[in-house]
């Protein structure tokens, strides 16, 4: 049995996102819902995402039981997304 996708969690509903911030890149922060649904933390949760602690730790609690658990991306090894880049900036 897979972990359900994102795309399918969704489906046709409509997704509404409200701004916490902006980076430094200017782009909005957001918490996006489905609904009641809050998609970050479903992601989380289920292993799909990290938590960016430099903008929220509101997911770190959902990280890190995804993690235990061995959901998603941590069913195998990977790099943090902010290590990828820092080391690509690095070349």
């Amino acid at each position: 049995m897979g972990a359900t996708p994102l795309s399918d969690m969704i489906g046709r509903a409509t997704v509404s996102c409200e701004q916490r911030d902006w980076d430094r890149y200017r782009r909005m922060v957001a918490v996006c819902r489905k609904g009641s649904q809050d998609l970050g933390r479903w992601m989380a949760v289920n292993g799909w995402a990290v938590a960016y602690r430099r903008y929220s730790v509101d997911y770190v609690h959902d990280e890190e039981a995804a993690h235990q658990a061995n959901r998603g991306i941590w069913a195998s090894r990977f790099e943090m997304p902010w290590d990828w880049r820092a080391d690509r900036r690095g070349r």
